[in-house]
């Protein structure tokens, strides 16, 4: 799950186009960091909810996260025909988002804010983490083992962002 959420494209594209900016930078740490707080707070949040969910349950496989995953898989399929309908044809080029038309005026606290809502609100990525959190709640360890899963689950999701701030 975490390959899925490290191999997203438009972050990467992001956090490239950011680095051949005049703030490069300030803007690059700041995305990567936002990325990382982003994944962080949706890992942290559906962990504590699913951690919760799965006491209560005891020793029983929780049916709410499988329904969740199924929804989410359906969800996406459904999203994916639509984006598919709508792709550009023949020699049509595909319209830039306004926000990556912006990214070289953007400063370093924009750059946080998009890092965050690139990694915690996209659909895919929120997906991905929930699916993560609840597998990690699912396994019966302690807090401390959960906590230690999630933080691996942030740093491979996270090495696709940090690897061309690094370079």
């Amino acid at each position: 799950m975490a390959v899925g959420v490290a191999i997203s494209p438009v972050p990467i594209i992001a956090i490239v186009l950011m680095l051949g900016t005049p703030r490069a930078r300030s803007n690059g740490p700041a995305f990567a960091l936002g990325w990382v707080i982003g994944l962080a707070i949706a890992g942290v949040v559906i962990l504590a909810l699913a951690s919760s969910r799965a006491q209560e349950n005891g020793d029983e496989p929780a049916t709410w996260a499988s329904v969740v995953k199924l929804v989410f898989g359906v969800l996406f399929v459904l999203f994916a025909a639509r984006t598919w309908r709508g792709r550009p044809r023949g020699d049509e080029a595909a319209a830039l988002p306004k926000w990556m038309q912006a990214i070289d005026r953007f400063e370093a606290g924009k750059s946080l804010a998009v890092g965050v809502l690139l990694s915690a609100l996209n659909p895919k990525n929120l997906a991905l983490t929930i699916a993560a959190a609840a597998a990690i709640a699912q396994v019966g360890i302690s807090t401390g083992e959960e906590v230690a899963a999630l933080a691996v689950f942030i740093v491979l999701g996270s090495l696709s962002i940090l690897a061309p701030l690094a370079i």
